[in-house]
C-alpha cells in the first residue's frame, strides 16, 4: 500500500485554503480590527479638529505624528476592507 501524501488542512481552514466562513475567531478578530479602525478615526477627527482652530502653525513633529497617523489609517483600513472581502468570498 502506497503512503498517502495528501495532509488535511490546519483546524479552521478549508480545503481551498481559506478558513471556514464566519467562525468566532473571524469575527471577534473584525470586531477588535473595526474598534481600532475607529478610535483611530475619532482620534483624527479631534486633532483636525483642534488644528483648525489653532493660530500658529504645525510643528514638524506635530505634522510627522499626523502623517504617521493618517498612513496607519489608510493601512488599518485597506486591511479591514480586504477582511470583510474575504469573508464574504468565503
Amino acid at each position: 500500500m502506497v503512503p498517502s501524501n495528501r495532509q488535511d488542512p490546519p483546524e479552521g481552514l478549508n480545503k481551498a485554503g481559506a478558513y471556514a466562513p464566519h467562525t468566532s475567531e473571524q469575527w471577534l478578530r473584525l470586531c477588535d480590527d473595526f474598534a481600532n479602525l475607529d478610535g483611530q478615526c475619532a482620534l483624527l477627527c479631534e486633532l483636525l479638529t483642534h488644528l483648525s482652530r489653532r493660530d500658529t502653525p504645525l510643528e514638524p513633529a506635530g505634522q510627522h505624528g499626523i502623517d504617521m497617523l493618517v498612513s496607519q489609517l489608510r493601512e488599518g483600513s485597506r486591511a479591514f476592507k480586504q477582511q470583510l472581502y474575504k469573508m464574504r468570498a468565503d
